[in-house]
């Protein structure tokens, strides 16, 4: 699958990658402490959660996780097993998960979106001064400066525990990095076919 190979593509040493295809009834593969703590969510995004749980499981056990469940915290975001960390991302159709030891890397946050221009009423909440798109095309660009800081956002907040909005990310693709309101520095790394994929992380 074209979006596996990106994600190898551009994961770096020591964080291993997965994706699967949302299918109908992927909400089995909730484990029960997952499947407790994402109770109220509607049956498509539960079917979205256990897709991608379903990879983070198998990323876990590569890992040599005997307890693989990935639940669900207060803030929205996923309870890593202890030594492990990582990140779930879904669109419409496409799960896809990241996982490392906690010894090889301290924190990661993946996104992933259509290849399409971010919609123009969007642009201004998500832009900032301090972006620098580099060689990105402006329309393209806007989407993936919202990828991005969506996976900064999911790679900082388990350090920091701050709820961050866009206007507390700076990302800046010529140097591939981005830096929070509190100060917090992450590496910043992106693909664009067959969709806009993006991670963040500290090493």
């Amino acid at each position: 699958m074209a979006v596996e190979r990106a994600l190898t593509g551009f994961a770096p040493p020591g964080l291993i990658t997965g994706c699967r295809l949302i299918c109908t009834g992927d909400e089995r593969y909730l484990l029960p402490a997952e499947n407790a703590s994402i109770a109220t969510r509607g049956h498509r995004a539960r079917a979205a959660s256990g897709a991608g749980r379903l990879v983070a499981h198998e990323l876990l056990r590569r890992l040599g996780c005997a307890n693989p469940a990935v639940p669900r915290g207060q803030q929205g975001n996923p309870i890593w097993p202890a030594g492990t960390i990582g990140s779930i991302a879904h669109d419409d159709d496409l799960a896809v998960a990241v996982a490392a030891r906690s010894d090889a890397m301290t924190s990661v946050g993946i996104d992933i979106e259509p290849a399409l221009p971010l919609p123009r009423e969007l642009e201004a909440i998500v832009a900032t001064p301090q972006d620098r798109l580099g060689d990105l095309e402006a329309g393209i660009g806007s989407r993936v400066l919202f990828a991005a800081k969506e996976a900064v956002y999911k790679a900082s907040f388990p350090l920091d525990g701050r709820v961050l909005g866009f206007e507390d990310i700076g990302v800046d693709f010529e140097s591939g990095e981005a830096v929070t309101s509190a100060g917090r520095m992450l590496t910043v790394r992106f693909a664009l076919s067959p969709r806009i994929l993006t991670l963040a992380y500290t090493a």
